[in-house]
């Protein structure tokens, strides 16, 4: 089959440019053929195999938000007719599907969703100014994209969905590609914690822990943590640590190369975070305690073996009944058999999201992809919103909600912190 996918990036190497690679690699292995547009590819475009048809296109990318531009740009680029066009944000969904009219035939589109509380917070009602693109896309994403065409990789965003608009998707699990890990050996040292990860939104949990440290140690668990990865919370982070008087126990690695993820883990005793990091270090046999997205309370569901099979985190329907700090204190404490049953419950309960596992249960749920509602006028009338939304924006400004403060639970009860 022929594959086109569109590709929104910032250009940097995070979860969804390492899924795209991911896809590509093994669908090219398998004899397809895949193309893509690119938004920006600073940083990991050139991960993508030699065989992959690729185009960045910077600024030019929201061309593609224009039903006749997207058709001129199309006519110019000669590439062949794709058999399955797939977004991997709501606003890739409303290009795939206008593309998908554009080709034509019998092309599928597939919407692919790979963040939480887009439903509730970044696409909520009210989120956006008036003539905003945002509930135009929503709008299209509910109305024309058919429930077995939208893919999510976690049982949060499946429930979100259901909660705010009584609607369905298909929740697939995302592919791990641990073959492409420098070989290590597990020889896990007691107390060291490691998490891996940017130190940026969403990674909230990275305050949280300096005090999680200082407290395991008032209690008397010697432990240590290492943190490896960069971002803009880097520095408000150094500073909590010097605060606490923990230069010597946290440590700040800053950044490795992504195949050497598992060297990072050989000899951790334990793992704290969250997306597939948590889902690979499972893999690698790590005992883990899962980091809620956004959460700076430091609250949990427990370990990975825990989590709603198949997803990549877990659900948002209830608050968790868990502290983080309670979790880690429970690991520490554990016999070594215990350690090693813990670290094979993680293990097996990560095995559907194997690469060939994954990537053939892809191919099946794309086999039953049925058509787009394709309303030509819908696409046509994004001219005229974009007139007026730039006419509010002079009188009004241009506001974007920002990244959520807190974890948001559906039935709105508090967590255990």
């Amino acid at each position: 089959m022929n594959f086109l996918l569109v590709c929104p990036s910032p250009g940097s190497l995070g979860g969804v440019e390492t899924l795209i690679v991911r896809m590509t690699r093994w669908l090219i292995q398998q004899g397809h053929h895949v193309s893509l547009l690119i938004e920006k590819g600073d940083h990991w475009a050139n991960t993508l195999p030699n065989e992959a048809e690729k185009l960045v296109l910077g600024e030019r990318y929201r061309e593609l938000y224009f039903y006749f531009h997207a058709q001129k740009f199309w006519k110019t680029l000669g590439w062949r007719k794709p058999d399955v066009i797939k977004g991997f944000d709501l606003g890739a969904s409303w290009i795939a599907s206008q593309l998908g009219h554009i080709v034509g035939g019998e092309c599928r589109v597939v919407a692919g969703l790979y963040a939480s509380f887009l439903f509730k917070w970044y696409y909520a009602p009210g989120a956006h100014e008036a003539m905003h693109p945002g509930p135009m896309i929503l709008s299209n994403y509910l109305k024309a994209i058919p429930p077995n065409a939208r893919f999510v990789c976690g049982i949060d965003q499946v429930e979100e969905l259901e909660h705010m608009y009584g609607q369905e998707c298909q929740l697939w699990p995302i592919p791990l590609d641990t073959s492409h890990f420098e070989p290590a050996v597990r020889r896990p040292k007691w107390g060291k914690i490691v998490s891996v990860g940017r130190l940026a939104a969403m990674k909230e949990y990275n305050f949280y822990m300096v005090d999680v440290v200082k407290e395991l140690r008032r209690r008397g668990h010697d432990v240590t943590w290492s943190i490896y990865g960069g971002g803009e919370y880097e520095a408000e982070v150094r500073k909590r640590i010097q605060t606490a008087g923990l230069e010597d126990v946290i440590t700040l690695e800053g950044s490795v190369p992504y195949h050497k993820f598992w060297q990072c883990l050989s000899d951790a005793y334990v793992f704290v975070g969250m997306g597939t990091a948590i889902l690979e270090a499972a893999w690698f046999g790590v005992p883990n305690v899962y980091a809620l997205a956004y959460d700076r309370e430091g609250v949990t569901y427990g370990p990975v073996h825990s989590i709603p099979k198949d997803s990549i985190g877990p659900g948002i329907a209830a608050p968790p009944r868990l502290k983080v700090i309670d979790e880690l204190e429970r690991i520490l404490q554990m016999s070594p058999d215990e350690y090693e049953a813990e670290a094979n419950l993680n293990h097996s309960h990560v095995q559907s999201h194997h690469m060939d596992v994954s990537m053939n249960c892809f191919l099946d749920l794309v086999s039953k992809v049925t058509p787009v509602s394709h309303r030509p006028m819908r696409y046509i009338a994004n001219y005229p919103r974009w007139a007026l939304h730039q006419t509010v924006k002079r009188f009004y400004g241009e506001s974007q909600p920002g990244h959520p403060p807190q974890v948001i639970y559906l039935n709105g009860e508090k967590s255990a912190a």
